[in-house]
């Protein structure tokens, strides 16, 4: 029996090594920072702050999901607004869920992009949500902005990139 134990001993500790038993991936969590200042820290220069935002507008945090997106939350009496920086051009807007069946091009103020509102509802105070490219960035943004501020927040995100 002295002979057989180191050499299970040392099979037991090569198939952990390997990953073939007791190593589980470890679940990725989103990181969170509460000031813009702990996000520029923990999660870089680019991030997607805006220069311009509507009146009534604060902070609320900032999240960097496991895909490696970062977004900042902002909330005014008037609704949260949600901007993200992607990890890549065909990842996922974070945030509520918008579904329209009519995608517009929006241009103005230099961004041009897709915007979706939901149900197809344009009227003021209805939820959107607009993805453009910039550079060799993607960013996307959701919220209840009225139609001529949308593309002014947008472009203040990328203005000074």
């Amino acid at each position: 029996m002295k002979h057989i134990l180191p050499p299970i001993l040392l099979l037991c500790c090569l198939l952990v090594a390997a990953g073939c038993i007791g190593t589980e991936p470890a679940a990725v969590t989103p990181e969170y920072a509460g000031t813009l200042a702990e996000a520029r820290e923990a999660f870089g220069p680019d991030i997607p702050v805006p220069s311009y935002l509507p009146d009534g507008y604060v902070f609320e945090d900032a999240v960097r999901s496991s895909d490696g997106s970062v977004t900042l939350a902002y909330n005014s009496t008037a609704g949260d607004l949600r901007i993200t920086r992607l990890s890549s051009p065909d990842a996922p807007c974070p945030g509520p869920t918008v579904a329209g069946n009519e995608e517009r091009i929006l241009q103005g103020d230099g961004i041009e992009g897709r915007l979706v509102y939901e149900g197809d509802d344009r009227s003021e105070g209805s939820l959107w949500l607009l993805r453009w490219n910039w550079n060799d960035a993607s960013f996307c943004m959701t919220g209840r902005l009225p139609a001529g501020e949308i593309t002014k927040v947008a472009a203040s995100v990328v203005g000074e990139r």
